[in-house]
């Protein structure tokens, strides 16, 4: 009879990483992201409420001329006391986008994170042009079942 052949053992699992680690490195970008928008927000609705603010709203850049009347009277109605509760709403708006990115980017609360997702990439200012592809980025990565899982641990 002949002898079985030797095999040597198989080779040991790699290591296994933390549940958060990859999720964490994905999160990164779309977290950034977010900050630079809401950070563009906020500095162009604090410029928006100081120009109203001053006088310099959206009213005065009207009697430049070039505009139709529609504009014009749009223009008017955005400025003064309008223009004020605006720039707050957006200030307090785009603040939310930046608590929300800085939450995600902590790998905590993961509603609010897909909210201020969503809020970046509403069309209330000029922002949303950055705001919207970055929003579905980071919300692809947040419905993402291992980013999920992350969050939950």
């Amino acid at each position: 009879m002949s002898e079985p052949m030797y095999s040597p053992p198989p080779p040991p699992a790699p290591p296994m990483t933390p549940a958060g680690s990859g999720a964490a490195a994905q999160i990164q970008g779309p977290a950034l992201g977010l900050l630079v928008a809401g950070g563009l927000g906020i500095c162009g609705a604090l410029l928006g409420l100081v120009g109203n603010l001053f006088g310099v709203g959206m009213g005065s850049l009207s009697s430049m001329g070039g505009g139709n009347a529609a504009t014009d009277q749009y223009m008017r109605y955005m400025s003064g006391g309008i223009g004020i509760v605006v720039g707050i709403c957006a200030l307090a708006m785009y603040g939310f986008v930046i608590w929300a990115a800085l939450q995600m980017k902590q790998l905590r609360n993961w509603n609010m994170s897909v909210a201020g997702s969503i809020v970046a990439m509403l069309p209330c200012s000029c922002c949303c042009i950055i705001g919207l592809p970055i929003g579905i980025w980071s919300l692809i990565v947040l419905l993402k079942s291992d980013v999920k899982a992350a969050f939950r641990s």
